[in-house]
């Protein structure tokens, strides 16, 4: 795995912060910051001491803030919470959106992120008196927001269940597919894999095995993941021209921020080569005990037949149960390979929170559009339609 990149910045102690067992603690200040510079301290105390996704951490959404979050007027807002004593308790990794003539805080990440957490120091406990002083005070310090808008958040996270339970909320209108490893990666594929389904992965792989150079791997070095972005993309133009579906990854600030991320080692990437050709690659971010996938691409050439993408999820599920992981996710949004190789569905949730006048008017606006969008999705003949007027739109 490539090392992940460090900033330079001198660590605060965090003695008292371990000293603490579960415990209620009150909620004595709340500062917002404005640049990741000046939160990369107690970011990465924290990262150290808290539960958090690895779509929260310090090196992922500054590469996304660098790269896409400029670009599309995002102004960081990030909300840090101090106990009494002065130690940061918990960081909401937050943004200010343009929406409209009006700025909506959301979590930084965007579309990127497929889970939105915050990080919540371990040992203490968030109760709904403590959420709701840390809504009441970023409402007093930034009247200029209208609302917040956090999307797909899961209901817990590594055992904590999410302090934002505490707030209005409804259910996303996805949810999240994850695999349960916690054993050697051949007995997470025998138990839910099929004989015969695992069979004829075998047989595809046979063939494939036949190319010259073939193997699996996972990207070591800033060479090999420059090698295998590059396939991604060409990869993906491919497949949304052929299909006519628009194109994002050809955005250039989302092009540059994936680049940046796999080479620094934000990105975990397991790919399947052969005959000098990437063949399939699935990239992810990781907290060492969960592996999140993030984007995926295959060949379209006559390798393609041979199911390259299904194999490298194979080899991705044992590599990562035999490392000691405990879960690995294929992501937020349905899709059949999901269904055959995920045991759990994660269920998410929305939360939508006036903070100015301008957003109770907006809020009821935007939790009705989410609602629809959900029943659409759960709605098989809607969905089904829903996907075929896209794609003729796309063309």
């Amino acid at each position: 795995m490539l090392a992940r990149a460090e900033t330079a910045v001198p660590q605060p102690d965090v003695s008292v912060a371990e000293r603490h067992t579960t415990a209620v603690l009150k909620l004595a200040r709340v500062e917002l910051l404005n640049n990741f510079e000046d939160a990369a301290n107690i970011w990465h105390v924290l990262e150290r001491n808290a539960y958090l996704s690895p779509y929260q951490r310090y090196d992922f959404l500054r590469l996304w803030q660098k790269h896409i979050g400029v670009k599309e007027g995002v102004e960081p807002l990030i909300a840090v919470g101090h106990d009494a004593s002065g130690q940061p308790i918990c960081l909401l990794p937050l943004g200010t959106f343009p929406h409209g003539p009006f700025r909506v805080a959301r979590f930084l990440g965007g579309k990127h992120a497929n889970y939105n957490f915050g990080l919540w120091r371990k040992g203490t406990v968030f109760d709904d008196a403590f959420i709701r002083k840390l809504m009441a005070e970023i409402a007093a310090q930034r009247p200029n927001i209208a609302m917040l808008e956090l999307h797909n958040q899961p209901l817990h996270w590594h055992g904590l269940d999410n302090p934002f339970l505490a707030l209005p909320h409804q259910p996303s209108p996805s949810v999240g597919y994850r695999m349960k490893l916690g054993e050697p990666g051949e007995a997470v594929l025998s138990r839910q894999l099929t004989t015969s389904y695992r069979g004829r992965i075998r047989g595809k792989e046979r063939k494939l095995a036949k190319l010259e150079g073939y193997r699996y791997f996972l990207a070591s070095n800033s060479e090999e993941a420059k090698r295998v972005m590059d396939a991604f993309f060409a990869q993906k133009r491919e497949y949304m021209a052929l299909h006519k579906i628009p194109n994002p990854f050809d955005e250039p600030e989302v092009e540059a921020f994936l680049r940046e991320a796999a080479v620094s080692g934000a990105l975990e990437i397991h790919a399947l080569e052969g005959a000098g050709e990437i063949l399939a690659l699935y990239a992810g971010v990781s907290d060492g005990e969960r592996l999140s996938t993030m984007i995926s691409s295959f060949t379209a050439s006559e390798n393609g037949r041979n199911s390259p993408g299904i194999i490298t999820i194979a080899h991705m599920v044992t590599n990562t149960a035999d490392r000691g992981y405990a879960m690995l996710d294929l992501g937020v949004g349905e899709a059949e390979y999901k269904f055959v190789f995920c045991d759990q569905t994660e269920d998410l949730f929305d939360s939508y929170l006036p903070l100015s006048a301008a957003g109770h008017a907006l809020v009821p606006l935007m939790r009705a559009q989410a609602g629809l969008k959900r029943f659409v999705k759960t709605t098989p003949a809607l969905w089904r339609m829903a996907k075929a007027v896209r794609g003729v739109l796309g063309r």
